[in-house]
């Protein structure tokens, strides 16, 4: 890898959190209140299926598929700590559902 290569801290993870879309407005909005943490994401309409998926309304649990958006952001580790305690604090809820993974690399093409 040369110094001008793309790449990530090795503390960097891809932080991502997928929620019913009911919630959806007010979690992206509590991202962008905070740009120090989340600079900058990427969002996705998604469906959640299986046991754990909360359906809303009779079509949902016909087709057996809930309307989701999922959220993806690369993040130092200890940024994606401190914005799940704050998405803890302001959505205390089972339906709202997280993982990390480390970023290998990031970047930019240009």
């Amino acid at each position: 890898m040369t110094p001008d290569s793309p790449c990530c801290a090795l503390s960097d993870v891809v932080l991502t959190l997928v929620m019913p879309v009911d919630v959806e407005d007010a979690l992206i909005e509590t991202l962008l209140d905070n740009p120090q943490l989340a600079p900058g994401f990427t969002s996705q309409k998604v469906e959640g299926q299986g046991q754990r998926v909360t359906f809303i309304g009779t079509s949902e649990h016909v087709r057996g598929r809930a309307a989701c958006c999922r959220v993806q952001l690369v993040v130092p580790l200890t940024d994606a700590h401190t914005l799940l305690d704050i998405l803890k604090g302001k959505f205390s809820t089972n339906r709202v559902f997280y993982w990390m993974v480390p970023a290998l690399a990031s970047g930019r093409l240009a």
